[in-house]
């Protein structure tokens, strides 16, 4: 053999004459070839004054004295280009890209080398089987290779979970993430095993939720919503359906107060049942009406055992409640300060003999939408003070013969307006009492027309028509 069969260095043979020669071949060779780093693989032509040891891999297609020389390592060596033809396995280190290069196959590319990875890592720490990668250090710092970085956290179906837990004394305080759907939650815990959700992203329309409450924000609606309430449940309950209901209305029109409706209405369902009345101070935030509905076919079946007020310009409809209150000097209906009150269908039981079944003392609108039913007495009725009342083609049905001190009083430029309307049974006590300048229009209706025992007045500018 003559030469070796890695490198193919030529062996000095016996008897060789000028074995000098052989032997500087080889080491020019070594010299070339050992720790092999080259200027670049992709310089086409011969530098023009390459130094001494200079070792480049020719390109395919290259020019000048590397013609047909592709692929070989060239070194400039005794004023020469010296090509040496690669194998397999060969590595060479490229200076102009920083990479380590192979030959294989016939071509140069990057090198790649298959490291054996050990199923657990521990950095400054032990780790197992559950957490394989485990670090204990200050602080641990991902940046980025580029514009940006990504960190990755990535589950199998969508009940799983991916999240980032913390814990104190290895004890899971909070979560964030993907925990047990695919919709972003942060959760918080006292003790590591009760969370309660403090924020959910839904994954679908991307509308944020605060299911504990957020102080400084209000929830906002994105469509009607309805709150349920029965003498059987609980202020303590979301109020949210049938099965877990407040159990008084105040609680149910807080609720709403703390809403931002975005002109979506808010109904409050009413079970069967007797209640307490309730104040319903200012309009809904974010506009929409306040329904207040009870028992619409019946409204015997729900009770108020107070008074309901209504004020600052709330938008409310009322229907399918019988109000009967049995302390005095409380109304069944407070309206004032430019409130607009619908009422639907509607009973009215006794109140004291000093409160009225719909009183209002300032600026406001109340519409009669529905006819309803009378079997209580009071001191009026209606008592309108600069106020509006109307109501068109409505019957009103009296039974028991309630006593009334007026039936209708109106005072302050207040005004009732009942287009086409029907009375049905009959009370005791004044028709009407209008004053100054306090307008009744029955549209035609004769003096007699309201009930009462006694004849109505119109003292210091009042009008009956």
């Amino acid at each position: 053999m003559d030469a070796s069969e890695n490198l193919n260095l030529p062996y000095i043979l016996p008897a060789q004459a000028q074995k000098h020669v052989t032997h500087n071949e080889a080491i020019k060779a070594i010299d070339a070839l050992l720790h092999l780093a080259v200027g670049s693989r992709s310089v086409a032509s011969p530098p023009g004054s390459p130094a001494a040891g200079d070792r480049y891999i020719v390109p395919v297609g290259a020019t000048g004295a590397w013609t047909g020389r592709g692929r070989d390592v060239t070194a400039w060596q005794d004023g020469v280009w010296t090509f040496y033809t690669p194998r397999d396995g060969w590595l060479a280190y490229a200076t102009d890209e920083n990479r380590m290069l192979t030959f294989e196959e016939g071509e140069w590319g990057l090198a790649t080398v298959s490291v054996a990875i050990p199923v657990e890592v521990g950095i400054n720490t032990t780790a197992d089987a559950t957490n394989r990668l485990a670090v204990a250090s200050p602080a641990s710092l991902f940046t980025n290779e580029g514009a940006g970085h990504q960190v990755k956290i990535n589950k199998a179906n969508a009940g799983d979970t991916a999240s980032l837990l913390f814990q104190t004394g290895w004890s899971g305080r909070a979560e964030m993430g993907l925990a047990g759907s695919d919709a972003f939650r942060v959760k918080v815990s006292a003790d590591g095993s009760t969370f309660n959700d403090a924020m959910v992203v839904d994954q679908a329309t991307g509308r944020v939720s605060f299911p504990a409450g957020a102080v400084g924000l209000r929830p906002q609606l994105t469509g009607n919503l309805t709150y349920y309430v029965a003498a059987t449940g609980s202020d303590s309950n979301n109020g949210l359906s049938v099965g877990a209901p407040f159990a008084t209305l105040q609680k149910a029109i807080d609720e709403a107060h703390r809403l931002d409706c975005a002109s979506y209405d808010v109904t409050i369902e009413l079970a069967n049942g007797t209640y307490v009345g309730a104040s319903v101070v200012r309009p809904l935030i974010g506009g929409g009406t306040l329904f207040i509905k009870g028992n619409e076919t019946t409204p015997a079946s729900v009770v108020l055992s107070s008074g309901l007020s209504f004020r600052n310009g709330a938008q409310v409809r009322v229907s399918g409640l019988r109000i009967a209150i049995g302390t005095d000097l409380i109304h069944a209906l407070s309206v004032s300060n430019g409130v607009t009150l619908r009422l639907g269908k509607m009973e009215f039981g006794a109140v004291g003999a000093n409160a009225d079944h719909i009183f209002a003392d300032s600026p406001c609108q109340i519409v009669l939408e529905d006819n309803y039913t009378i079997n209580g007495g009071a001191r009026r009725h209606m008592n309108i003070a600069m106020g509006y009342l109307t109501g068109v083609n409505r019957t009103f049905t009296l039974t028991g013969t309630p006593a009334f001190t007026q039936f209708i009083a109106t005072s302050s430029c207040g005004t009732v307006a009942l287009s086409n309307p029907t009375i049905v049974g009959a009370a005791t006590g004044g028709r009407y009492i209008a004053e100054t300048n306090g307008v009744i229009n029955t549209f035609g209706k004769a003096a007699t027309f309201l009930p009462g025992s006694t004849a109505g007045t119109i003292p210091t500018g009042g009008i009956y028509a």
